[in-house]
């Protein structure tokens, strides 16, 4: 506020002028008003209305100072309007800012507010809005934070890339597992784009090749269980175990096992054909060993028996084998009591041609003692 200290020398002259100043002291207090509320376009009409009347009081020292007012009015109200031209889309700029920064991502927040200054930093100062300058300071702080962590975190993450691919050449699945989920752990706190996908594709390519691993390991234990079956001539369980695991291959469209089952399959059918055709040699054997039974052809019989046996252990069926070694040795018994009784038929048949001879001769003491010597072979017949 301007002090005038020059008093008029007329009465009334003077009262006039006091009245001027008076006047234009109450509407500095206006454009004062108006400026801290920084209504500049009002504050200027009231400072050009003091200047007015300034001038027609020939006060030229506050018309002076009230062109000066003037002027950093209008440059504070160039400033406004500036400012009004960005208002809308700094407020749109906060509130996209603050959604990003709270869902985490920064880049992105961080992008939107690089685009907004490339938009107005040719012609506007943002820097001279307070509210601008305050909240682009706090985006470059978060910004430059945001940058550390995730170069705090790639440095973190470049010892587990070499270990992860040192696993994986190696086919150690196990301990390329346990680095990826301490990977992952990290890669939750980064936002690296390039780096994130990168993981992914490590990932992707981990899980095919856990995924190989895994179908390699249940098909290398169902082969093995399948031959298992087959040497206990289990076929059925074994067709099914080969048939389910090529329904699931076909499903998952995987090709390189095929050829392999496939053999296997052919393996098992091969040894299912040979089982059947020894089961009717089994039973075509059973056949022969009765009728070499009825007809007394007991060595034969054994000879049949024993084939039966053979076959038998071969195939796994050894319930009946202590009854088949029974029926040996009966048959074994019967053969020699056979060629015992034979012996002493003919041994019978020869001392009665001895006998009849004695008595021929009237050698009756010898015939007599011939014919008892029969009686004793014929009771010894009879015993067995």
């Amino acid at each position: 506020m301007i002090i005038v200290n020059k008093f008029l020398d007329e009465g009334e002259d003077n009262k006039k002028k006091l009245e001027v100043l008076s006047k234009i002291d109450e509407l500095k207090v206006i454009a004062n008003n108006h400026y801290l509320m920084r209504r500049f376009d009002e504050a200027i009409k009231v400072a050009e209305e003091i200047m007015d009347i300034a001038e027609e009081a020939k006060l030229y020292s506050v018309v002076r100072e009230e062109g000066e007012y003037i002027a950093n009015l209008y440059k504070q109200a160039k400033n406004k309007h500036k400012f009004i031209v960005i208002k809308d889309n700094f407020e749109n700029l906060k509130e996209e800012f603050s959604k990003l920064a709270d869902k985490g991502k920064i880049e992105e927040a961080h992008v939107l507010v690089q685009t907004f200054k490339h938009s107005y930093e040719k012609n506007i100062d943002l820097n001279s809005f307070k509210i601008v300058r305050e909240f682009l300071s706090r985006e470059s702080q978060i910004w430059k934070e945001f940058i550390t962590q995730e170069q705090s975190i790639i440095r973190q993450l470049n010892p587990l890339d070499i270990q992860f691919n040192s696993y994986i050449n190696t086919n150690n699945l196990s301990l390329a597992g346990e680095t990826l989920e301490k990977v992952k752990k990290l890669l939750k706190m980064l936002s690296n784009g390039e780096i994130l996908k990168k993981w992914e594709t490590s990932e992707r390519m981990f899980l095919e090749l856990r995924k190989k691993y895994v179908l390699n390991e249940s098909i290398e234990n169902d082969l093995n269980e399948v031959s298992r079956l087959t040497e206990n001539y289990e076929f059925d369980e074994a067709k099914r175990i080969l048939n389910s695991k090529i329904e699931y291959l076909e499903k998952e469209e995987v090709t390189e096992y095929k050829q392999k089952i496939k053999t296997k399959k052919k393996l098992i059918l091969d040894a299912e054909s040979k089982y059947l055709k020894l089961e009717d040699d089994l039973k075509t054997l059973e056949v022969l060993i009765k009728d070499n039974i009825a007809n007394n052809h007991f060595k034969e019989a054994i000879n049949n028996i024993n084939q039966i046996i053979k076959i038998s252990r071969f195939i796994g069926q050894t319930k009946n084998l202590e009854k088949f070694v029974g029926f040996i040795n009966l048959l074994e018994s019967k053969i020699k009591l056979e060629a015992e009784i034979e012996t002493i038929t003919n041994k019978v048949k020869d001392l009665n041609s001895q006998a009849i001879w004695a008595l021929k001769v009237e050698d009756y003491d010898n015939s007599l003692h011939i014919f008892k010597n029969i009686i004793e072979l014929i009771k010894t017949k009879k015993s067995q």
